[in-house]
């Protein structure tokens, strides 16, 4: 028998329901009697079930809502490391502004220990001064420098030929330092020495013991290489100083002050600078915070893994404490890591703002 209104095509995909009315818009097959079971399409289950998903919108926040007290203390994790990265990074950014000094990691590059302390020292330009101490090196480099300055202030034939004539007293300069006998014997044991800690630190096999001999005798090349670059250093500052003063004062107002060209490391400076501050921002705001979770663990590993608290390793003096393997910039680290896989911008921050609609639009999809 078909009940009265049903269409003449077949019913498919029908199965047996309870119900005490029949329903809404479903093809029914059966007595109208309600104390007789209704046959249902399957198909208009489906429907209503898509319906009740749309009803709760944020039900794929709540697939990962671990609690009221739990998504809490997330969030003022994520908002404390951020609070902490936002400061560091506006610090740096003010000894760019203000003071003589402003931000570079040349210092942590320098002191790196660890296996891939070559790497990060490399990060360096001329981490070792072997440019400064090979005259057929430091003179085209000077030769550079004076050609910058020209090329920025725009001499004329008679301020290069000035320039020239300075540049020339440096090179006689470099030539009377580098035949001074004291300076060669000065040179030659820096660079000997210099080859036998690099054996010792691309040498994975390398003994402890050995590996602390290395580290103690890296600190003593250091401080000899200042003391030997040091009048070198000085007589390039100076040479760049006599070229810039050729410069007419409408030629400096116009063109401003000379800087020399960005190294690896003014890049990187700039980066960690800037990009430590963006994170701290985006960590407190709650706006794309999976990838600055992501960025945060990236910048604190690499920070672990330049001077990382490994056995046979020497302590750095910027430690604060007494560590062994883990610092506090793996635990922060880890952190971030686990904030990285968890949804805390959509619980309370910009993310719910910008990304929601599609986070809610795939819920109801699924």
């Amino acid at each position: 028998m078909r009940a009265p209104g049903t269409s003449e095509s077949p019913v498919r995909n029908v199965g047996w329901v309870e119900s005490s009315r029949p329903t809404i818009g479903s093809n029914v097959v059966g007595l109208e009697d309600s104390t007789h079971p209704t046959m249902v399409s399957h198909e208009s289950v489906v429907v209503r079930s898509k319906a009740s998903l749309r009803s709760t919108p944020l039900s794929a926040s709540r697939n990962y809502y671990p609690g009221f007290w739990a998504a809490f203390f997330l969030v003022l994790l994520r908002m404390a490391i951020g609070w902490h990265f936002h400061t560091e990074g506006w610090e740096k950014i003010k000894s760019y502004r203000v003071g003589d000094k402003p931000f570079s990691a040349e210092v942590y590059l320098r002191n790196a220990t660890g296996p891939l302390a070559p790497y990060f020292r490399g990060l360096v330009p001329d981490v070792n001064s072997l440019a400064k101490l090979d005259p057929d090196r430091l003179k085209p480099s000077w030769r550079d420098d004076v050609d910058r300055i020209g090329a920025h202030y725009g001499f004329n034939e008679e301020q290069q030929g000035k320039a020239k004539a300075e540049l020339a007293k440096a090179e006689q300069f470099a030539d009377k330092w580098f035949l001074d006998p004291e300076n060669v014997e000065k040179r030659d044991k820096y660079l000997h020495d210099l080859y036998g800690v690099q054996m010792i630190e691309r040498d994975f096999g390398a003994l402890s013991f050995e590996k602390e001999r290395a580290w103690a005798k890296r600190k003593d090349l250091e401080a000899d290489r200042k003391t030997l670059t040091k009048e070198i250093d000085d007589q390039a500052t100076a040479l760049r100083d006599a070229v810039s003063n050729i410069a007419t004062s409408p030629q400096k107002t116009s063109a401003g002050p000379f800087k020399p060209a960005w190294t690896q490391l003014d890049v990187m400076n700039m980066v960690v600078t800037y990009g430590v501050w963006l994170i701290g921002l985006c960590l407190i705001l709650g706006l794309m915070t999976r990838l600055s979770a992501l960025g945060a663990a990236f910048f604190l590993l690499n920070i672990y893994f330049c001077i990382p608290p490994w056995p046979g390793l020497p302590e750095s003096p910027k430690w604060e404490g007494h560590y062994f393997i883990v610092d506090k910039n793996m635990v922060e680290a880890i952190a971030c890591l686990a904030l990285a896989f968890l949804p805390t911008g959509h619980w309370v921050g910009l993310d719910s703002v910008f990304f929601g609609h599609r986070r809610r639009r795939v819920s109801t999809e699924r």
